[in-house]
């Protein structure tokens, strides 16, 4: 990786970094690099990525500390600007942090365009950075940037999308060609992290947006179960207020009747709203939001969602769980789409056949909280288990082949497994299993 430094002398950018061989205390001079780099590595690669920030905090905190400076701090390409931001910074001086979403070329506009180019940017002293590449104001820009300072740019997949930098503001330092090196060396290894949390968030989001397509499809074929769902309160409601009406009729309307005819309206006015309530918040597009999660309440609506597509298959469905089950965190939207999917699939085994059996069942097996789907089909081929979870893959004539992916993927992101097993006797098992938190809900 080239770098840049600033010459006093010349007033102008040259190739190669400070000649000043003067050493760096810390980490990044003598034997302690080859252990912090190691240490660093290990931690940022093990680290889960929702704890990939506080992590390089503290190392970025570790550097500046041990090796005498001021301030460190990360900055990346604001995808509506276009402009290099801070996203990241520690400083020994809360009056130095530069705040979250800054833009760093405000003082100093060349700064964007020579890392970007790929290079790092070194200088010793304030006064070897030429006026041209200053704002218009010197004395704000002297007051702003640090006496001392190294820049190296951030890449992520091969491409520059920012830097990581250390400054010095208490006083002037030399870098040495080596210690640039080093730094070079920590900024990959922060990149390859960063770049791992960025492949991890943007799978997140391309399940969550392959998750609604699958929810908006589902929708299409449910849509004579979801009209018999609401038809249901609001016929009832109709007979209801026809019945007051021709109570109101009589010389002497019962009043105890009259008030129990109004509470069932209202009460089927309730049921209609819950219907809509509910097909809102799970058709919606909306964040992903991990939340305490009851996994047999979640599973006994999605059962009751599917309810009158059961009449409709002329199926039988069947739920049974515990009173009192551990809570799980998770995206309730996007569990409700797995056991929705399950169903849905063992609905499809059972068509065609003498006895049209589905059951779900939520229960607690040793350390492992469950969810079963059962059907009474001909069972799994063993041919198809191979390719069963492969996105687009269907044995179905007008299947999408995405159920059991989404499913499954769903599934995996919230820390579970899903198994599929053919029944000794007839049919298959859809199994999925979470680890069991020890927090349990209270009985009802």
């Amino acid at each position: 990786m080239g770098s840049l430094s600033l010459s006093v002398e010349t007033n102008s950018f040259s190739n190669g970094a400070s000649t000043t061989h003067q050493r760096l205390s810390g980490l990044m001079e003598g034997r302690h690099f080859e252990r912090f780099i190691e240490k660093l590595s290990i931690s940022l690669v093990c680290l889960p990525v929702a704890e990939i920030r506080a992590e390089i905090d503290r190392w970025l905190k570790e550097i500046v500390l041990c090796n005498d400076l001021d301030r460190a701090a990360i900055t990346q390409i604001d995808p509506k600007s276009g402009k290099l931001v801070v996203r990241q910074s520690w400083s020994r001086d809360n009056r130095l942090k530069l705040p979250d979403g800054f833009e760093v070329s405000r003082p100093a506009p060349w700064f964007d365009n020579y890392l970007m180019s790929g290079q790092t940017l070194v200088y010793s002293k304030v006064s070897e950075v030429p006026r041209e590449f200053v704002s218009k104001d010197w004395n704000i820009f002297r007051r702003y940037i640090p006496k001392s300072n190294i820049s190296v740019p951030l890449r992520m997949a091969g491409d520059v999308v920012g830097s990581v930098g250390f400054a010095s503001f208490r006083r002037e330092r030399e870098w040495s060609p080596r210690s640039v090196r080093r730094f070079e060396s920590v900024a990959a290894i922060i990149g390859s992290a960063l770049e791992r949390r960025r492949a991890v968030e943007e799978n997140t989001l391309l399940r969550h947006e392959l998750s609604h397509v699958a929810r908006a499809a589902v929708m299409g074929q449910l849509t004579a179960s979801l009209t018999h769902q609401l038809n249901q309160p609001i016929a009832a409601a109709l007979s209801n207020a026809e019945a007051i009406q021709s109570m109101l009729e009589s010389e002497r309307p019962d009043l105890e009747e009259l008030r129990g005819a109004i509470s069932d309206v209202v009460q089927d006015n309730l049921r209609a709203a819950d219907v809509i309530k509910g097909l809102r918040l799970f058709f919606r597009k909306d964040q992903i939001q991990k939340i305490p999660v009851d996994l047999g309440q979640l599973v006994a609506d999605v059962v009751r969602m599917l309810g009158s597509d059961a009449l409709f298959r002329n199926a039988s469905l069947t739920f049974e769980s515990p009173p009192s089950l551990p809570l799980i965190v998770g995206d309730r939207v996007q569990l409700q789409q797995a056991i929705l999917n399950l169903i849905l699939n063992a609905f499809d085994a059972v068509e065609g056949g003498d006895a049209r059996q589905v059951s779900a069942n939520v229960f607690v097996d040793g350390d492992c909280l469950k969810v079963t789907v059962c059907d009474s089909g001909k069972g799994i081929d063993p041919a198809t288990v191979p390719r069963m979870y492969e996105p687009f893959f269907t044995t179905k004539p007008k299947g999408m082949g995405m159920g059991l992916a989404i499913a499954q993927s769903i599934v995996r992101a919230h820390g579970g497994s899903l198994t599929a097993r053919r029944n000794a006797d007839r049919g298959s098992t859809f199994e999925i299993s979470f680890p069991a938190p020890r927090k349990e809900l209270p009985a009802t």
